[in-house]
């Protein structure tokens, strides 16, 4: 996908694409590295678009295992440097109520934080490790010492004993009758197929985190498929053709 392509599906976020695009030309020119705040998967791709063909390192650091958001470094070499990200524990007593990545985000936000100041919120049973841009870290350890009803204390943590994202996925089986986009999701969640066709004209659809609103894209193994306000998928692999020439599907839904 070129880059002109890429600003159209996504109209919404041209203000942060745009600031991408003035970062990369000027350590492109000047040779000074920058550092982003944190990225969404699809700026992440966007960044990535930009710097291909041209002399420009991007680096990432985000966390263990899967994360989605991260922090980019820009550079003109390959450079070995410390990103600017603290990783901050939550501990408390999270018997009587247990504690969403919501709300933890809430409470963030409520203290006047940025969006794209925090990164990836990995929950655990016994709390939380939050990734936040090191010149907030200081304010968020001195003034979040309560979330929802629960009182919780907060420190900073090296990256070494941080824990890994848990990520669960559970997988199921379809019986559609192609791999086109619609088709999927309207058997993932159970939709009419004029209901699936409606969310992907709508825009609220994404495939590997970009937007898309073709009702008729067909699907490939790996494809994460982001509907609004229904969940996750990936399409994991097509398992056999039926006696009628339909496909069963295998789907891995995030829960």
């Amino acid at each position: 996908m070129n880059i002109d392509v890429f600003l159209r599906r996504n109209e919404e976020k041209k203000e942060v694409y745009v600031k991408l695009i003035d970062m990369v030309n000027r350590v492109e020119r000047t040779w000074q590295e920058e550092f982003t705040d944190f990225l969404t998967p699809d700026e992440q791709y966007f960044l990535n678009l930009l710097s291909n063909g041209r002399d420009i390192y991007i680096k990432y650091f985000g966390g263990k295992g899967n994360y989605e958001r991260a922090v980019a470094l820009i550079s003109r070499v390959d450079v070995d440097t410390d990103f600017p990200v603290d990783i901050i524990k939550v501990s408390g007593n999270f018997k009587f109520e247990k504690l969403s990545h919501r709300d933890y985000l809430g409470a963030l936000l409520s203290l006047g934080i940025k969006r794209e100041k925090i990164g990836d919120i990995n929950v655990f049973d016994d709390g939380a490790e939050i990734y936040v841009a090191r010149e907030l870290s200081d304010y968020i350890i001195f003034n979040l010492n309560k979330i929802k009803h629960t009182g919780v204390k907060l420190e900073r943590i090296p990256y070494e004993i941080s824990r890994e994202k848990a990520q669960s996925l559970k997988e199921i089986m379809i019986n559609v009758a192609s791999l086109r986009m619609d088709a999927v999701i309207s058997e993932v969640y159970n939709l009419s197929r004029s209901e699936a066709s409606s969310l992907i004209k709508q825009g609220n659809v994404k495939v590997n985190y970009i937007s898309n609103d073709d009702q008729s894209y067909k699907l490939d193994i790996g494809d994460i498929v982001s509907v609004k306000g229904f969940g996750r998928f990936v399409f994991n692999s097509v398992i056999r053709n039926t006696k009628s020439q339909r496909l069963v599907v295998s789907i891995k839904k995030y829960v």
